[in-house]
């Protein structure tokens, strides 16, 4: 019989019409899921990254030419921190 070690989730939100966060989470068998991986997009390309954890660890990174204007970069901020806030609790 086949054993299943970690089950994949993968989400969309999006910003925009164009800046999207892509999230992966993965959870071992009926444990909650402990922490989230996410890409920012902007026009279909990847311009950073965002994690965090159960144990409150969290980073935000943006590439140097990211093309997002400060008030995009606070409204990627803020959905991506409500968005796993809820898959955390």
């Amino acid at each position: 019989m086949i054993q299943i070690k970690a089950t994949n989730s993968t989400a969309v939100s999006k910003v925009t019409a164009d800046i999207k966060i892509k999230y992966r989470m993965s959870t071992r068998g009926t444990e909650a899921v402990k922490d989230v991986i996410a890409e920012i997009s902007n026009d279909e390309t990847v311009v950073g990254f965002f994690n965090i954890s159960k144990n409150g660890v969290t980073g935000f990174s943006l590439h140097e030419n990211h093309g997002l204007t400060p008030e995009e970069v606070k409204q990627v901020f803020q959905i991506a921190i409500d968005d796993c806030s809820e898959v955390l609790k």
